[in-house]
Order: structure tokens, then C-alpha cells, then sequence
């Protein structure tokens, strides 16, 4: 027995188009329009900075009112600090997938984080201005960075020890020290990358961090 054809344009129960239009739940809902939110915010930092961005632009950066700003995370500050953890979610999953050995993880490290910067600019730029933002002793996102670049630096710090350990790195090197002054060198590249784009060619400024990393840790004689 034959059936009837669909109509042009109809759908069969259990099709791709059919699934694609079933109605969001709540949850789901409330999940775009929060991502949308921080994606907006995230965008108004970069171009504007933290204090020239308000709750209402970043409402109608999103296409949404003040009021659903306020509704998903109650208040500026904290918007602000979902934003800078959001910032950081790429570069954390960098420092924790990092393995192999200790000196070609710290120079994956140098690489990832400059090329992070070097090919997500507005990502990298919003970061910046939020971790700029947190210098003042008072600043609210201070807390923010200062346990994101807490967690750097022991990552940095356990790799000097891991080489030293194996006799790759110098012995008379201070790990803790060390961290700090790679950290330092890859937030400061970072930032130059950022303020004059198209000025510095990429490849020998990621090139010469390697170099500075290789000439101040690697033990003589070991490859």
C-alpha cells in the first residue's frame, strides 16, 4: 500500500530538522543567554576596559536587558569575575594537558600561552585589561589572577624540579624564582604582542622566549 508524500518543506518524526526545532528547555535557555552575556562582556572589556564597561552596555551588547544581566550574575563585580575566569579557561587547560619532559613542557608552555595571545587577540585583550585591573591593592579581581598566576607559577616551579631531578636543569637554579621571571617574561610578551599588532613578527619574539628559557635553565652538556 503506498503513502501519501510529504508535503514540501514537512518533516518525518524523528528527523535531524524535526530535532533541531524542538522548543529549548529552561535550563537551556538560561545557559545561551548567560553565555551570550559573558561573550558581550568579554568583547566591551576588550574594546572599552574595565571600569568604561557597565551592566547596561553589556545588556545590549547581548541583545538583552539590564535587568537579565543582573538576574544571571547579580551584580558588575561578579559578572566581571566569571568573565576573567572565563578568559583564563583556555590557558588553564594548556598548563594542566602539559606532559613530556621537564624542559620541552616548559617550552610547549612558552609557545602555547604566546600563541594563545597571537590568534585569539580579543580573548587575549579583555585578559589583559582584567589582569591590568587587578593591581590595585582594593581591586576586586584580584583575587581572580592572583590565584591564576598562583597556579602558573607551581606548574613553571614543578618543572625545574622535575628537570632538575633528571639533570636537565641547572642545579643552581631557585625554581620558585625561576617560575616567577618565565610568568613574568610570557605576561609581559603577551601584552607588547597585543599593544602594537603587526609590529613584532610572532615567530622570532615566541623564538627568542624559547631561547631566553633554554640559556637560563639547560644544564651544559645535557640535550
Amino acid at each position: 500500500m503506498s503513502s501519501t508524500p510529504p508535503l514540501p518543506g514537512a518533516t518525518t518524526a524523528g528527523s535531524p530538522a524535526q530535532a533541531k526545532a524542538r522548543p529549548l528547555t529552561k535550563q537551556e535557555r538560561r545557559d545561551l543567554s548567560e553565555q551570550a552575556l559573558l561573550e558581550a562582556a568579554g568583547r566591551l572589556v576588550a574594546r572599552r576596559g574595565v571600569d568604561q564597561t557597565s551592566v547596561a552596555d553589556v545588556g545590549t551588547e547581548a541583545g538583552y536587558s539590564r535587568g537579565l544581566v543582573n538576574h544571571h550574575f547579580g551584580s558588575k563585580v561578579a559578572m566581571l569575575r566569571r568573565v576573567a575566569r572565563e578568559s583564563q579557561r583556555e590557558l588553564v587547560q594548556i598548563v594542566e594537558g602539559l606532559t613530556g619532559s621537564p624542559l620541552d613542557s616548559l617550552l610547549v608552555l612558552v609557545r602555547s600561552y604566546l600563541t594563545w595571545v597571537d590568534q585569539h587577540p580579543d580573548e587575549a585583550r579583555a585578559y589583559f585589561a582584567m589582569w591590568g585591573s587587578a593591581l590595585p591593592e582594593e581591586s576586586v579581581l584580584r583575587e581572580v589572577f592572583a590565584e591564576f598566576d598562583s597556579d602558573l607559577r607551581g606548574k613553571t616551579e614543578e618543572f625545574v624540579r622535575s628537570g632538575q631531578e633528571n639533570g636537565t636543569v641547572r642545579s643552581d637554579v631557585d625554581p620558585s624564582g625561576a617560575a616567577t621571571a618565565v610568568t613574568g617574561m610570557l605576561r609581559g610578551t603577551g601584552a607588547q604582542l597585543l599593544i602594537a599588532p603587526g609590529s613584532l613578527d610572532f615567530e622570532t619574539v615566541c623564538t627568542a622566549c624559547e631561547h631566553f628559557v633554554l640559556g637560563a635553565l639547560t644544564k651544559p652538556g645535557s640535550t
